[in-house]
């Protein structure tokens, strides 16, 4: 029986064993014996090779079906969609460059050695950097006097948030490079300090493309709407994760646009400002992208700092590290999500704590939550970034 053609079935490759029970179906109607042939003989050999083609042609065929529409077209097939339908490659990720200070901790100085000649990590075996020059000189050669310091600035040895979301003071381990009786860790101010850090970012997810290909269709006003900025913004810095568009919100400047931006939680630097703000337009009116009576003000989100106290109690069988990152991760995903100026949820982070993805209701039992107390509103310009003290107790 032939299926009909719709684009749900061209989406909906079939398992070998269906491909070959239709042809064998098919052989049956034309008055073969089909039905009775060992499962060991020549011609059912055949037709179970030509089941497993049929699978391999339809999943080439889903591939094909799916890169011709941007809101189905994933992995691969989007990025080719979004490279030759919009001229949007798919962002590859940052690196994160940060600084690292040295101490000569043992008055056993002067240290003199080249910044590539050392690494640095979280603990023994846990995410390196790697030395790329000397913060105050921007020379390969470190000199760190006695009794002084010294200022490195380092490269994750990936690309990814993860690097990004090392807490100060967690470097603290030479990976490669010791110099005896030296102490080494990461400020707070280690991803902002100097003109050229960066917090990395991850490789452009599916719906962050999107999102960038959807906006795309702004540029094409000539009054250049909202999502024009959107996708500007987006575009001129990996680093920007969100994006807010406002128009006409200070009433003394009509043709003023003020674009707001943060990472996925958190603000960004005024480096990503500053690119943002001449890709689009430099401060003034007018310009290659936006109307000649209009004003483009780039600015970063304020951070709003949310504490999450909560005591969660778990089946001991599963109270394991495991589950505790992963609800931790959960938070995180939660707060990723939230827009710029987004009402946090009081009751929507009981949810995300007690019901964990991929397990059952129950696993855990309760989550008394100290704070927040209640839902928080943010401001119009300020981003929700969260700080968890969570407490897991078996029952």
């Amino acid at each position: 029986m032939t299926l009909p053609v719709t684009y749900a079935n061209l989406r909906t490759p079939q398992l070998p064993t269906a491909n070959t029970q239709r042809l064998v179906d098919q052989i049956t109607l034309a008055g073969f014996g089909a039905t009775s042939w060992s499962q060991t003989s020549m011609q059912q050999l055949l037709v179970n090779s030509q089941g497993r083609m049929l699978t391999e042609f339809q999943t080439a065929q889903k591939l094909v079906a799916e890169n011709a529409l941007l809101d189905v077209a994933t992995g691969d097939s989007l990025a080719l969609h979004a490279q030759e339908v919009y001229n949007t490659p798919r962002l590859p990720g940052l690196y994160t460059i940060g600084y690292v200070l040295l101490t000569d901790v043992a008055n056993a100085g002067p240290y003199t050695f080249t910044a590539t000649s050392t690494s640095y990590s979280v603990g023994p075996g846990g995410l390196r950097y790697n030395g790329l020059y000397n913060a105050d000189t921007g020379l390969n050669s470190v000199t760190i006097p006695q009794g002084g310091t010294a200022r490195v600035v380092v490269q994750s040895a990936a690309i990814g948030t993860t690097y990004a979301a090392t807490p100060a003071n967690s470097i603290q381990f030479f990976a490669r490079g010791i110099i005896p009786g030296v102490s080494v860790t990461n400020p707070s101010n280690w991803l902002t300090l100097f003109t050229g850090l960066q917090q990395g970012t991850d490789v452009e997810t599916d719906a962050h493309l999107q999102n960038r290909d959807r906006s795309k269709w702004g540029t094409l006003s000539c009054g250049s709407v909202a999502k024009a900025y959107q996708y500007w913004a987006l575009t001129a810095s990996q680093q920007v994760k969100k994006c807010s568009v406002y128009s006409n919100y200070y009433l003394q400047e009509p043709g003023r646009v003020d674009v707001i931006l943060a990472g996925a939680d958190s603000a960004v630097g005024a480096d990503v400002v500053a690119a943002v703000q001449n890709y689009i337009a430099p401060a003034q009116v007018g310009g290659d992208r936006i109307p000649v009576t209009a004003r483009c003000v780039v600015s970063s989100a304020l951070r709003h700092d949310v504490t999450i106290t909560s005591t969660i109690y778990v089946q001991s069988a599963y109270n394991t590290p495991a589950l505790q990152a992963l609800v931790e991760a959960n938070v995180g995903a939660y707060f990723s999500d939230l827009q710029i100026g987004a009402r946090v949820s009081r009751e929507r982070i009981i949810e995300v704590l007690l019901y964990p993805a991929g397990l059952s209701a129950g696993i855990i039992t309760d989550a008394v939550t100290a704070s927040p107390v209640d839902d928080e509103m943010l401001a119009f310009n300020e981003v929700a970034s969260a700080t968890t003290n969570l407490t897991f107790i078996s029952v």
